[in-house]
């Protein structure tokens, strides 16, 4: 188990159970699927569709991915890098 200690209140924490990724995942989907409507994806003889779907599962798994390294202490609610 691996503590880390809050820069603001100083206070001892495992990161790993207060790690922020909720709301960065959504926006991260948020604007992959604006990004993914932009762009049509032509599926051979299936037909081609928008890309607003693949956009919103790829901003959404790189937005996980990205601020997986980020915790919200529990004391003073302090979002910093870990």
């Amino acid at each position: 188990m691996a503590t880390v200690n809050c820069p603001k209140c100083n206070r001892r924490f495992d990161p790993a159970n207060y790690v922020v990724q909720g709301g960065a995942t959504a926006a991260g989907a948020a604007s992959g699927a604006w990004l993914g409507s932009m762009i049509g994806i032509v599926a051979g003889p299936f037909g081609g569709m928008a890309g607003t779907i693949p956009g919103a599962v790829i901003g959404g798994t790189l937005a996980y991915l990205g601020v997986s390294k980020f915790a919200r202490c529990p004391g003073c609610t302090n979002v910093f890098a870990i």
